[in-house]
């Protein structure tokens, strides 16, 4: 994924802890820089951020690196239910979303499971959804739905302001658009058995179904 002809696995640590890095920093200097007796909604904000980040930073050296070094993904017992999973990261964006005045909405159903660890989830779901709102431009609307047939997937986009809820108007498949800073989320969605599909205003991220055990005989 990061071959340069350099040690593989000291790039991929490189590139994968420097913006974390860097995200812990800035959040850290912003919560030094509030001033006292501040509404507790930023403090608390910064407060997830710095939290969400440790804990992928723990994810990347437990997980991840020893990953990529086998090439095989870890047997990992148990499922993940999206729903709380996403509900949680759109409490966050909507909190981002405020300084932009822009709005989120998220329709799922009850529960949706994936055979995908919950702190990967939390990380690659988290990470898109704030992408998309900080990407959406003033009083624009993000819609985003959570379905389980025929995979468990999250799609979302952005709505500019005045526009009609329609079909998305998506790119030529032979065009798309590609952020790079997200090229280890579309890593990680890979490992873990998924597929991360990019456009300039929306994403759709597919995850495995959990498999029931086969009943005994």
């Amino acid at each position: 994924m990061f071959v340069t002809g350099e040690d593989h696995a000291a790039r991929m640590r490189h590139e994968l802890h420097t913006p974390l890095t860097s995200i812990l920093a800035y959040t850290r200097l912003l919560r030094d820089d509030l001033p006292p007796g501040s509404p507790g909604d930023g403090a608390a904000c910064l407060d997830a951020i710095d939290r969400n980040a440790l804990r992928l930073e723990r994810y990347v050296d437990r997980v991840i690196l020893p990953l990529a070094a086998t090439g095989a993904p870890t047997v990992r017992e148990g499922t993940t239910d999206l729903v709380p999973v996403l509900r949680d990261a759109v409490d966050l964006a909507r909190r981002v979303a405020v300084a932009g005045a822009v709005s989120v909405h998220a329709d799922a159903p009850e529960s949706a499971l994936v055979a995908v660890d919950e702190t990967i989830c939390r990380h690659l779901v988290g990470q898109l959804v704030l992408w998309l709102v900080i990407a959406a431009p003033a009083r624009a609307h993000v819609e985003i739905a959570l379905r389980r047939d025929p995979v468990p997937a999250v799609e979302a986009r952005v709505v500019p302001h005045g526009e009609l809820t329609a079909a998305p108007q998506r790119r030529p498949s032979d065009e798309p658009q590609k952020p790079g800073d997200l090229r280890v989320a579309r890593a990680v969605a890979n490992l873990c058995g998924g597929e991360l599909r990019l456009e300039e205003t929306a994403f759709r991220l597919t995850l495995p179904a959990s498999v029931l055990a086969p009943a005994p005989r």
